[in-house]
C-alpha cells in the first residue's frame, strides 16, 4: 500500500510539472520565458537548453528513469508539440515521444495517431 501512495505522489508531483509547462505563453526568444521554464524542467533533471540538444531516444529513456507515466508522457509530449510550432528543433522529439508511447505503452491510441499526423 504505501509504494501505491509514493507512486501516486509522484505522479500528482509530475503532473504539476507538466499542467505548470503547458500553461507557460511560449515564446522561444524570451528570456523569461525560458527561465520559468527552466525551473519547472529542473525538477524533472532537465533545462530547455538541454532538452534542445537531448536526442530523441536519450529524451525518452530520461523520461523513463523519471518514472513518467504514459499519460503523464502524453502530456508532456503535447506541451512539446505546442511548442513546436515556434521551436521547429522540437518536432523531432516530440515525433519520436508520441511513436516511443504508442509503441511501449503496448496500447494503441488514436489520439496519439492524430497528434503524429498533425507533425
Amino acid at each position: 500500500m504505501l509504494n501505491k501512495g509514493i507512486k501516486s505522489e509522484e505522479d500528482r508531483r509530475i503532473e504539476s510539472i507538466v499542467v505548470k509547462l503547458s500553461s507557460i505563453g511560449f515564446i522561444p526568444d524570451d528570456l523569461q520565458v525560458k527561465e520559468e521554464i527552466d525551473v519547472e524542467l529542473a525538477k524533472m533533471g532537465l533545462t530547455y537548453d538541454q532538452l534542445l540538444l537531448l536526442e530523441s531516444d536519450a529524451l525518452n529513456e530520461h523520461l523513463v528513469k523519471f518514472n513518467v507515466g504514459w499519460d503523464r508522457m502524453e502530456q508532456f509530449a503535447d506541451v512539446l508539440l505546442n511548442w513546436s510550432k515556434k521551436e521547429d528543433r522540437l518536432k523531432a522529439k516530440t515525433k519520436s515521444l508520441y511513436t516511443f508511447i504508442q509503441k511501449e505503452s503496448k496500447a494503441f491510441s488514436f489520439d496519439i495517431m492524430t497528434k503524429l499526423s498533425q507533425l
